[in-house]
This record gives structure tokens, sequence and C-alpha cells, in this order.
């Protein structure tokens, strides 16, 4: 395919399966135990648990909304409509979380699949897969939708942090096709374990709900109505025989509200996150609500068990299951599924028993890929004036063989090489860098507080080989390697000398100039000097900086002073047409010389304009100033006279 072809089957993506990988930094945690299920019983959830892999679904709802401020949905999501994340601002993790069970689906492979369309509001940063390691490398987690996402992910990433994982949009019904019987499978398991004969008992008394168990059998078995979880908040389990799984069915179609806060076992309190039986009661107890279709899991506590409503509300709109505590365990309903607390969370503990087990493989095999190598080369003069950690961004888009269109985003300092892989073989590929007004925007790593790049206005990227476009073959390394280079486009300004008044001395005058970014980043500066009526050579500058010229204290000559430096403008802000028609700057000094008797040359007499001594009294008649003098010499020579006559006589 040619370069002009692709474009042009860029510009209709809208209908295909669209790709987009993700980079972005995340919190250092070990990597996962791949294809490892958990041997044993989980410790509650925290943000150092040993990290194993669970493929099966966690979440499955037939849609899902996140409202503010919900927080985080550990393990494999997967809705059959729409999701909503409407955070406000909020970060909203899906997949591999900050703080959980430490089950999460394989490094890389898909952790949200959507069958609908996906949306996410204004302030909240959905964030899946920000601690999916594999070898020390951070691969995130992948998105698939059905239909369109708002916004556009393909135009505005900033609302989405895959942490190099991909999504994929417009797939139809392939997004969820791995899945596509899960909504069954839910009703199935739930009428099964429904019809199963009690093995223990259940006793509600005083807000406290007792199941006692048999002792024995490998199955425990329970039945109440959906009344009496109503009026509970304590739940103790007594004689659970260890490694059984619990099956707690609640009859009836009564709506329920319930809100636990306090979970026992033996006597023994263990809904506290540091129990060492949190994780054996969470991973072992499923709460079967077998015909209600309005379930309220309420309060700000720890829940411990599956949570499964296989029934839908009538009206769509309207929650079937709604979370505002925080569950353990997984969350299973063909209805709307609502999380709407403060902070809570939802924590993947795998269920004991198949169909809702730990399964440690991904449901498909993924297609053979190839990669390609993006080289940022920048001059030294522009990366000089670049913070050190700055970072250009871009896309590698291709038209994949099966008719959906991928598209990868890499990240690369200035000097540096990356690598994108991943790329299905067979595809044609185009790669671009997205820089400058109006690029594709991205969520900004934990931590990062902006692009150093998005101050300055840059020429159009160069690409070695051009056009930089390919195919994807097999292979172990990139099949071909790119170097893109640009330049941060520069204006200039000049810096002109004015002296004005009488006969003022030679001499050179000097200051500094300096320019900076409207973040307050400084991208230029140095020194001047200059003779009176001389300019200087263009300065550059970055476009769009304000710069500054400043004159240091000129030093006063014996026969004078000089007056305080106007420097016009102030300030300017570098156009890219000041590259050609340099702004000016002229900096004007005036020279006032020390008056001297009579007025001489160099003397500034008093009354004159342009003199600094005021005028005081009226005019004076200098005829009578001299005839005075001689009176004053005459009466001296007198008075000498008449004193050596005393001293003769």
């Amino acid at each position: 395919m040619s370069a002009a072809a692709l474009v042009a089957v860029v510009g209709v993506i809208g209908g295909l399966g669209i790709s987009i990988a993700g980079q972005s930094a995340a919190p250092d945690r070990a990597d996962a135990a791949v294809g490892e299920c958990p041997p044993g019983s989980l410790p509650g959830p925290g943000n150092d648990n040993p990290v194993f892999t669970d493929d099966n679904v966690a979440v499955y709802a037939g849609a899902f909304r996140v409202v503010p401020s919900a927080a985080e949905a550990e393990g494999l999501v997967v809705v059959r409509g729409d999701a909503e994340f409407a955070g406000d601002n909020e970060t909203v993790n899906v997949g591999s979380v900050g703080v959980g069970s430490g089950v999460t689906p394989s490094p890389g492979d898909v952790m949200l699949a959507v069958g609908g369309a996906l949306s996410v509001g204004a302030g909240t940063v959905l964030d899946v897969g920000a601690n999916a390691f594999e070898g020390g490398e951070l691969l995130g987690g992948s998105v698939q939708v059905g239909g369109a996402t708002d916004p556009d992910y393909e135009l505005d990433g900033s609302r989405y942090r895959l942490n190099n994982g991909t999504l994929t949009q417009d797939m139809g019904a392939d997004a969820i096709a791995p899945w596509a019987t899960w909504g069954t499978d839910i009703v199935t398991a739930s009428i099964a374990y429904a019809a199963l004969t009690d093995t223990g008992t259940a006793a509600a008394a005083f807000g406290r709900i007792t199941f006692t168990g048999d002792g024995t059998t490998t199955q425990q078995v329970f039945t109440v109505p959906a009344s009496a979880l109503n009026a509970t908040t304590e739940v103790a389990f007594e004689g659970i025989p260890e490694g059984t799984s619990v099956i707690i069915n609640i009859a009836g179609t009564d709506a329920v509200t319930w809100a636990p806060n306090y979970f026992q076992e033996d006597g023994v309190r263990v809904d506290d996150p540091a129990s060492p039986l949190f994780g054996t009661v969470a991973e072992r107890t499923l709460w079967n609500f077998t015909q209600s279709s309005a379930v309220h899991i309420a309060g700000s506590s720890q829940v411990l068990g599956t949570i499964l409503v296989p029934a839908a509300n009538a009206d769509p709109a309207t929650p079937t299951l709604t979370v505002t505590a925080s569950t353990n365990g997984r969350l299973y309903t063909n209805g709307l599924l609502l999380m709407d607390g403060v902070g809570n969370e939802h924590h993947n503990y795998p269920f004991l028993d198949a169909p809702f087990d730990c399964v440690p493989v991904p449901p498909t095999t993924p297609a053979a890929t190839g990669s390609v190598s993006i080289t940022k080369a920048l001059s030294d003069e522009d990366a000089a004036i670049l913070p050190p950690d700055a970072m250009f961004h871009g896309i590698v888009t291709c038209a994949d063989p099966g008719g959906g269109t991928t598209v990868a985003e890499w990240a690369v300092a200035p000097g540096d090489t990356t690598v994108v892989d991943g790329l299905i073989v067979g595809s044609a590929c185009l790669v671009a860098e997205t820089i400058g007004v109006g690029a594709r925007a991205y969520a900004l790593p934990i931590g990062q507080a902006g692009d150093a790049t998005t101050g300055f206005t840059w020429t159009t990227p160069f690409w070695d080989p051009s056009p930089p476009a390919f195919v994807i073959e097999e292979g172990g390394g990139p099949q071909i390697a790119f170097t893109v280079t640009n330049a941060i486009v520069r204006g200039a300004f000049t810096i002109a000398k004015v002296v004005e008044g009488d006969d003022p001395p030679p001499g050179v005058f000097a200051g500094t100039w300096s320019c900076e970014l409207p973040a307050g980043t400084v991208v230029g500066n140095g020194p001047w000097s200059l003779a009176a009526g001389a300019v200087t050579d263009p300065i550059a500058a970055p476009v769009g900086a304000t710069c500054a010229v400043t004159e240091t204290d000129v030093v006063d000559p014996a026969d004078g002073s000089w007056a305080d430096p106007v420097i016009a403008p102030a300030s300017v802000v570098i156009t890219a047409g000041s590259a050609e028609a340099p702004l000016g700057f002229t900096v004007t000094n005036g020279f006032v010389a020390s008056p001297t008797p009579g007025g001489g040359e160099g003397g500034v007499t008093p009354g004159v304009p342009g003199g600094t001594l005021p005028a005081t009294g009226g005019l004076i008649a200098w005829g009578a100033v001299g005839a005075g003098i001689l009176l004053v010499l005459g009466g001296a020579a007198v008075l000498t006279v008449a004193a050596v006559r005393r001293r003769r006589g």
C-alpha cells in the first residue's frame, strides 16, 4: 500500500477497528507470575502483595457506570453494552491497580472489553494496567471497544492512560467475542447453585446472620430470604471446613439493600485487610441473588465474597447492582452495574470453583507481530534548552490485514531510540510525530506536571527514510528504522543604543538580555555591549518566548552624570515573522554635564533651558559688581598703610 493510500485509509478509520497503544510511566512493582494462579489463600488488599495472573472475568455487567469517586476495578472487566467512567477529577484504575489482591490479567493483555461505547468524563483518567510488568518492562493493559470512544482515543488520549497497552475501537461483536456466552453462563450457574441442597443452617438475630456448616461437606450451601440480608450488618461463619467453597443462595425477588460492616470466622474478625483469613473468606464465598433485580451493596466497609446477580432490571437505565462498599471477590450481573461510592474499590479474589475460578492464560492466541524503531534527532542548541526529561511523542498507524486499523503511541527522548512492537504482520503502516499546536493530547505519566515540548513552536518533522511508510514483516527485531528530525522555530530581536545630552563622553554601554516561555522556563540569555548609535546583530529566540533587556549601571564621569536608562519596549514576544524582520529594543541614556565657574564650555548656565541648576534672585548689573570689587580692594590698602604707620610711631 502506498503512503497516499494509507493516509486515505487512516481518514476513514472511524468505520474500522482502531487499535491504539499508549506509553506512560507507572510505579515500580514486581513482575507478575505470568501464567500462574495463586497457590493458596491470598492476603488482604495491599500494594506489595505477590502478583499472580488471572485472565478469567472478574467483573461482568450488561452495562457499567463508574461515578465520583469510585476508584478501582481490579481484574478483567467485561461489559456487554456501554461503559461510562464519569469520575470527578479522579483516576479510575482498571485491571492492575494500586491496592488490591495482586491477582490481575496477563500484562499487556485485555483488561477492559466493552461491547458498546466507552466514554470517559472530563477530569477523569481511565488508567488501565498501571502496574502490569513483565521482565522489568511495563506492558500495561489493553482495551477493546465494540463502538466508539468518547473522547475519540485516536484524536485525544488525554483521558486514557494505558501504560503501553492498546485500545481497539469500532470492533463490533469482536470486542467481547471471547466472552459472548458469559451472560448466559452466569444465569446457568445461578440456577445450578440455587438447586443445591443446603448443607448447613442460617440463623438471623439482632442484626447478625450466622452460617453454621456441617464441618465435612466439600461445598457448603445455605439459603436465606432476601429480607434477612436487609436487616443484617454482621456475618458470622461457624464450622466451615478448610478449602471448601461456600454458596449462599438469597431467595426471593425483593429489592435488597445490604450494608455489612463485620465478618467473622469461628469467633475471629476477618474483614480487616490485615487478617490472615481475609483472602480465605473472600475466595471461598459466593452470594447468589437468585431472583432479585435490585441489589445495593451499601455502606463503606469491606464486603467479602463474589456477588452474583444474574437478572437485569426491567428498566435498563436503572442499576441492577449498585456498589458503594468495597468488594472482594467477583462482580457479575446481566443488568447495569453502578459503582457509586467514595473511594470504593473492587478487589479481585477468584472464586474457588469453576466457572468463576482463576484462569491463568488469555482466552485467545495473539497474532504474529513485528516492530519498528524510531530515533529522535535534535540539534545541540535545541536540546540544551529542553529539560532533561523531555520526551517527544508520536503514533504508528497501521492498516491491519484483517481490516482493522492499529494506532500505537511512541515516546522517545532527544538522541534516543524507541521500538514500537506488537504490530500485526502484513500491516501497512505510517509513522507520524504528534507535536505542536493541535497535536493529539495524551495522559501525562503519574508524577509528571507537563510536557516540555508544548511550549515551543516546531518545524515540520523530517523523516529519513521518507516517506515513513512500511509493511510489517515477521522477525525478531525492528523491520525498519526511522529517524525524525525537527527544530524549534526561532524569531529574533535587536538592541539599539541611543545617547542624548550635551557633548556626552564616548564609551561602551553593556547589559544583558533574557527570554522565557509563559511557564517561566528560561530559553535564552546573554550579554550585549554597544557604543552610542550602534545596533546588535539579530539575537535568535524561540517563537512565543517573552524577551526583556537590562542595562548595567553606568559610572558617571567627573564632568557630568547619566540619567537612568529608558528601555523601550519593556518586553517583546517573539513571532515567526521576526526571523525576517527582527523586533527591536531601544536603550536610551541621557547625559547631564556638571556646571563650571563662569558657565564656560562644559558648564551648565543656571536659568538656561537644559541646565540642571535653577536661577535665583533678579538680574545682576555686572559693572556694579566690578566697582564694588575695586572699593573693597582700595579699603584694604588704606587699612594696611595705617597699620604700618602705627608700628613706626
